[in-house]
């Protein structure tokens, strides 16, 4: 059994998978004895030792693992040689711990088979855990009934590779694989196969997976469309294609913009493309976003090193990975934009309000003083023509200003700061044609028949 517990490094492993394809696609074939000299990589070394080696046991640990219930102690018993059974409770412990067998020498577990002989046998003069192949696989069977484990038989192993083969489907990665394989061992309580086992399974069924998917791409696609996905790792221009396509935005700006359009442009027909053959793999959205990550991954210089068709699975899963993120970033530009508009629109609109409500207040104190003028005898004489105090009115307030203070006062009317947003802007027609309208104009909108006048 291989737990969830045994903790594994994901940067380690998505590096070692990716690395791993390279090594497999030029060695597509079944396994031989040749490419088990390659084998698949799938875990990092510590995470290999910490899965598939034995165990070294810390003084806790040992207490933990060496530790010996009422039903071992009587299988203990039962057998007779003190090697026996020092070698037994050796076994037991390092099956508890990774449910697995080991085989080692005396030298190999010297302070394990201390630790053992003084805590189960305290009166063995000199321990030792050797003993024959018979007793050995004895321990096995008997450690195996304890533990309510079972050996990994053929019947075992077509069932791992058919779930290899179905998880395949699913992911690429070598490491989801491996893990879907190592639950199934789990609930099954199935002793795992040794890691090169593993390794070759999975190695081979990826390989099988691809020659699969290689085969219905060669009947789906057509010479010409084939010649565009060769053009993707041409360089005539000093430049592979693939590369540029690689390249995101670097900020919002009108040129970064300008840019992604021009790369959308350039792949929509490649993104049609798979959105037609792509189904006809069936293989999942977790697969399609894991074979594009490799061309990511590698140089257009080692694509090209790769066995051809398997170069244009993950050229159809890049062109279809990348057109979505690339109406992710014009659609994330259009979003920013927006709100810098509209953020920009409200700030300039809450000023104007406050400009407007100093002034008004000026101009009621102004106002304020023009009354006066028709209550306090010393500015006007008592018959001094109508002209004479509008001049006098006017030169404390503006004609105009003095018409809107009486509005105020008379209709109690407040400043509309939505109208001032949108009298902003209409200002900003030439910035929406230059950050905008190229979003628009390039992304394919739908939406529910609603939505279509929208639209």
């Amino acid at each position: 059994m291989i737990h969830v517990k045994r903790h594994v490094s994901q940067g380690i492993l998505i590096e070692t998978t990716k690395r791993s394809i390279f090594t497999m696609s030029q060695n597509n074939s079944n396994t031989t004895d040749s490419s088990r000299q390659q084998r698949l990589k799938i875990l990092g070394q510590d995470e290999i030792d910490t899965l598939f080696r034995r165990p070294c046991f810390t003084e806790e640990e040992r207490e933990q693992y060496f530790s010996l219930s009422l039903l071992e102690q009587e299988v203990l018993d039962e057998l007779k040689t003190t090697n026996s059974k020092i070698a037994f409770v050796l076994q037991l412990g390092y099956f508890k711990a990774r449910c697995m067998f080991f085989a080692f020498t005396t030298n190999d577990v010297a302070t394990d088979m201390k630790y053992v002989a003084e805590r189960c046998l305290p009166y063995t003069a000199k321990p030792d855990c050797a003993v024959t192949k018979i007793t050995r696989l004895k321990h096995h069977r008997l450690i195996l009934a304890l533990c309510k484990y079972k050996p990994c038989d053929d019947n075992d192993r077509q069932q791992l590779e058919a779930k290899a083969r179905e998880a395949a489907t699913v992911s690429g990665k070598p490491v989801y694989v491996f893990r879907q394989i190592s639950y199934f061992l789990s609930e099954r309580r199935i002793v795992s196969p040794a890691y090169s086992s593993l390794q070759d399974m999975i190695g081979k069924v990826l390989t099988d997976e691809q020659n699969r998917m290689s085969e219905i791409l060669r009947e789906q696609l057509k010479p010409s469309e084939i010649q565009d996905m060769k053009d993707l790792l041409d360089d005539t221009s000093g430049l592979h294609a693939i590369t540029q396509l690689k390249r995101e935005p670097s900020d919002f700006s009108a040129t970064e913009i300008k840019r992604e359009v021009e790369r959308g442009v350039r792949i929509r027909d490649l993104y049609r493309l798979s959105k037609r053959v792509l189904p006809a793999l069936k293989i999942s959205n977790e697969s399609i976003k894991y074979y594009a990550s490799l061309v990511g991954y590698y140089s257009a210089f080692r694509l090209k090193r790769l066995e051809t068709w398997n170069v244009y699975i993950y050229l159809l899963c890049f062109i279809h990975h990348r057109y979505q993120c690339h109406c992710d970033n014009l659609l994330a530009g259009f979003i920013y934009y927006v709100r810098k508009f509209t953020d920009e629109a409200k700030a300039i609109a809450k000023d104007r309000v406050y400009e407007h409500r100093v002034e008004a207040n000026q101009n009621l104190y102004k106002a304020a003083q023009v009354l006066k003028l028709f209550t306090t005898t010393d500015e006007i004489i008592k018959d001094a023509p109508f002209h004479e105090v509008q001049d006098k009115a006017f030169a404390i307030l503006e004609r105009e200003k003095l018409d809107h203070v009486a509005e105020h006062i008379a209709t109690q009317v407040t400043f509309d700061q939505t109208a001032f947003q949108w009298e902003h802007i209409e200002k900003l027609g030439l910035q929406f044609k230059r950050y905008l309208r190229p979003v628009l104009t390039s992304t394919d909108l739908k939406g529910a028949p609603p939505q279509t006048r929208l639209i």
